[in-house]
């Protein structure tokens, strides 16, 4: 069983998650084509025989999400489940587990999805966010009044989250390795992800690669 992590820095974007997911998928290859030559730069996918074309967006964007929520359809009907960790939509790092699928249920079955999914969600899930003042659209003496309420809502939610958050990190970190390396040992020497920092950005430009790789072994912690 393989078990990646990927990290995804606020400055990129949806190619360097491609990127990265090409090097990782040992068990069923992804080749990824850049072309930075057309008027609009796209990266080709080739993935189980089928070919899947993305544009490159900056995180942040409508348009990562979108194109984000896409990988992960690809990557389910392909047998490998795409997580981001929840804490970490809360930094300027997203983090990601990628880990095949029939792998991740055998850890929802010993672990309720309940649990797990308090930690490791689809990127998707966590972009859907509660209609607020709906109601009140055609009442203009209330339109400023409910508006007002909206960022006092978003940060009183983001606030318990973030302390809960700091509450249970320790625990569900120990919980879902402990099962993971269970499964199979993650292999000896290194964090996890690594073995695969030096190929991750092997298609960049030297003076652009050497600064991501070197970000990207802090955030994993290789010696």
């Amino acid at each position: 069983m393989s078990i990646y992590g990927i990290n995804i820095d606020w400055k990129e974007g949806t190619f360097s998650l491609l990127e990265a997911l090409s090097d990782n998928q040992g068990g069923k290859p992804v080749t990824v084509k850049f072309d930075y030559d057309s008027e609009i730069e796209t990266a080709t996918i080739n993935l189980v025989d089928t070919q899947y074309v993305f544009h490159h967006y900056p995180m942040g964007s409508d348009g990562f999400d979108t194109e984000l929520v896409r990988i992960e359809h690809i990557l389910a009907n392909s047998g490998y489940s795409l997580r981001v960790y929840q804490n970490s939509t809360f930094s300027d790092t997203l983090s990601f587990l990628l880990i095949p699928s029939d792998e991740w249920k055998r850890v929802e079955q010993r672990y309720s999805p309940e649990h797990i999914s308090a930690y490791f969600v689809p990127y998707g899930k966590q972009l859907v966010i509660p209609e607020v003042a709906a109601p009140v659209v055609n009442y203009v003496p209330s339109v400023k009044q409910e508006t007002s309420n909206v960022p006092a809502l978003f940060n009183a939610r983001g606030i318990r989250i973030y302390f809960l958050s700091i509450m249970l990190i320790a625990f569900a970190i120990y919980i879902l390795w402990n099962i993971l390396t269970k499964i199979e040992p993650l292999s000896s020497g290194q964090p996890a992800g690594c073995e695969n920092v030096q190929n991750l950005y092997s298609k960049l430009r030297p003076e652009v690669a050497e600064p991501l790789k070197e970000k990207m072994r802090k955030s994993l912690g290789c010696k």
